[in-house]
C-alpha cells in the first residue's frame, strides 16, 4: 500500500476543518464541491449537531460537520490517484473563495508537509 500524502492525513484534514468550519457555512460548501452526496451531508449534520449551524455559538458544530465531511470524502476517494485527490481538494478550496489557502495547500503537498495551524495565519 502506498503512503498517504501528508496533506491528506487525518491530522491535516482536521486542521483544514478547524480553519474552514469556523467560517459560516464554508464547510458545507466545500463538501458540496467535493461531490459528497447531499443526503450524506444532511446525515452528518443530523448526527453531529443539535441546533442550527447558523446559530450563535455553533462554531464547534460547524467544525465537527466539516471534519466529518472531509473524512467521508477521503474514504470515498481512497481508490483515486493521489494527484487527483489533491487537485480536487485544491480546486474545492478555490471554489469556496479560498484561493490563497488553496495555493498554500498545494505548497504543503509539494514539500511533503502535513498541514498545520500556520496555514491560517
Amino acid at each position: 500500500m502506498k503512503k498517504e500524502p501528508e496533506v491528506l492525513t487525518d491530522a491535516s484534514l482536521t486542521v483544514l476543518a478547524r480553519g474552514i468550519g469556523k467560517e459560516q457555512l464554508k464547510g458545507l460548501e466545500i463538501a458540496m464541491y467535493l461531490n459528497i452526496p447531499t443526503t450524506a451531508i444532511v446525515n452528518i449534520i443530523n448526527s453531529t449537531t443539535t441546533g442550527f449551524l447558523t446559530d450563535e455559538g455553533s462554531e464547534g458544530d460547524r467544525i465537527a460537520v466539516t471534519s466529518e465531511c472531509l473524512q467521508l470524502w477521503k474514504k470515498m476517494t481512497r481508490e483515486s490517484k493521489t494527484r487527483d485527490r489533491v487537485r480536487d481538494l485544491e480546486r474545492a478550496l478555490k471554489d469556496i473563495g479560498k484561493s490563497e489557502l488553496a495555493e498554500l495547500f498545494a505548497e504543503y503537498h509539494q514539500s511533503g508537509q502535513e498541514i498545520n495551524d500556520n496555514i491560517f495565519q
